[in-house]
């Protein structure tokens, strides 16, 4: 896993410095842009840490930004900081995966805590949807038969069950049975089971 990366966005150059020395003096380095495009420009898929980011601003806004890194599936979490939030983008921003909205203005130690907790759950997103994403990899490696007969195996249906239900001989039943084992890594239907329900959750 990549070092984690603190980024601030702010159109008014002014606030940038401030707490960008802020953070470092609590031992957080950040990386500053005066524009959501251009920090949305340096993203990168296996990046982690935690976006804080202005509400309002020119161009993109801090909502828009939010939805951008939702729709590129990145694991950086989001902190918004506004001076006037209304209630429905109050709403809107938490629902939609936030870390926190800060109001301005706001104690040091508050933006610490979140830029810490935002490092900490991207950690864990990333390394779950690593996970995801590897399981999804190795079932969709399989044939529709070999699968159909993982799903069937794993819902504790018999062999002679499986066999009559997918019109094959016992010999082939295992043939793509041991298929499916090798192909999965796995050295039983139990172990499929938990790939097959890391490859269905959700982030």
């Amino acid at each position: 896993m990549k070092k984690p990366r603190i980024l601030l966005v702010d159109d008014d150059p002014n606030v940038l410095p401030v707490v960008a020395k802020l953070l470092e003096a609590h031992g957080l380095n950040a990386e500053s842009f005066t524009s959501a495009t251009d920090l949305l420009s340096t993203i990168q898929p296996e990046d982690v840490g935690c976006v804080v980011t202005d509400l309002e601003m020119p161009g993109m806004s801090g909502i828009e930004l939010q939805q951008a890194l939702l729709d590129r599936e990145s694991s950086m979490a989001i902190i918004v900081i506004s001076g006037h939030a209304d209630v429905p983008r109050a709403i809107r921003i938490m629902s939609q995966g936030a870390i926190m909205l800060l109001e301005k203005p706001f104690k040091a130690q508050q933006l610490v805590v979140q830029v810490e907790r935002g490092i900490e759950c991207s950690q864990q997103i990333f390394s779950k949807r690593q996970r995801i994403n590897a399981a999804r990899k190795a079932i969709g490696a399989l044939t529709e038969e070999e699968l159909a007969i993982m799903k069937l195996s794993a819902r504790g249906s018999p062999n002679k069950s499986i066999s009559y239900e997918l019109a094959i001989s016992a010999r082939t039943l295992d043939r793509r049975r041991h298929s499916a084992f090798s192909k999965l890594k796995v050295q039983s239907v139990a172990d499929f089971a938990v790939l097959l329900a890391t490859s269905e959750e959700r982030l």
